[in-house]
């Protein structure tokens, strides 16, 4: 881990953590409105999606964090609701000893999620380890990249339990593969996923796969700021769509269409909005 993941480390769940998290979040928006004004559209987005899942995970339920990097989602969900019970998954041997011990309550995986189990190259990112990847494919240079062999797991054979609520995914490009193993765990707890989906294709994984998949198991892809409202979920064009430059969003939701309803009130309660 870099000295900015060890410092952020240190500070992840605390009330001093909350605050400059928030603080950064504004400076984010503040800078992009003077400088960037087409990235607003993303970045509210992401800001927006962060909030929701955090809040999502019905009280006593379980929440997965896949690819849970230095803490940033554990923290934001518990602080929310402590009797939410929280599964991390992470590859990287440094995150996941500080994981543990900054959240001693939480059930910790130490591998890479994908479609089955196997052994794999995993490539750190140095200087900003949350781009870190199975994908060797990277924009930046060798001298920053350190390979590590990896534990690739299935979620279906490292997750039983039948209280599933949410699944966030967040790592850079294999979303498909952690989902293709998690059918098991989609299919029979229905639960709300939130996944990163950036315009580049990585490991094969394209987004056409990646809609189907979600339409094959009954699901709708949403978008965060249409989460809370009366939105079935992007057709294939549109989500294509949402990718191009300036993008519509980094992070999108998977939302079981028989639960749609239940979700939309939800958010609306989450976001302060009336009925």
């Amino acid at each position: 881990m870099n000295l900015a993941d060890s410092a952020k480390g240190k500070i992840i769940g605390t009330a001093l953590g909350r605050f400059l998290n928030s603080t950064r979040e504004t400076f984010e928006i503040v800078r992009a409105a003077y400088h960037h004004q087409e990235h607003l559209g993303f970045l509210a987005s992401d800001q927006l999606s962060t909030f929701l899942v955090c809040g999502m995970c019905r009280p006593h339920k379980v929440f997965v964090d896949v690819g849970a990097h230095v803490g940033s989602i554990v923290a934001c969900v518990m602080n929310r609701d402590p009797s939410v019970a929280v599964i991390a998954v992470e590859a990287i041997p440094e995150k996941v000893i500080a994981l543990k011990r900054n959240f001693p309550n939480i059930i910790v995986h130490e591998c890479a999620a994908g479609e089955r189990k196997r052994l794999a190259s995993f490539h750190i990112n140095t200087k900003s380890s949350g781009y870190s990847s199975l994908s060797s494919e990277t924009s930046c240079s060798p001298d920053h990249v350190r390979v590590i062999v990896v534990q690739v797991q299935a979620l279906d054979s490292i997750i039983s339990n039948p209280n599933v609520e949410v699944i966030k995914i967040d790592v850079e490009g294999g979303e498909l593969g952690v989902l293709i193993g998690a059918k098991r765990l989609i299919s029979e707890c229905r639960p709300i996923i939130m996944f990163e989906s950036a315009p580049a294709e990585v490991l094969g994984y394209t987004k056409e796969a990646l809609w189907q998949f979600f339409a094959d198991l009954e699901y709708g892809i949403v978008l965060p700021n249409r989460v809370a409202h009366l939105d079935p979920g992007l057709g294939l064009d549109g989500f294509l769509e949402s990718h191009l430059y300036p993008r519509r969003s980094t992070n999108y939701f998977g939302i079981p269409r028989e639960r749609r309803d239940e979700i939309r009130h939800r958010a609306r309660k989450l976001q302060g909005l009336g009925e």
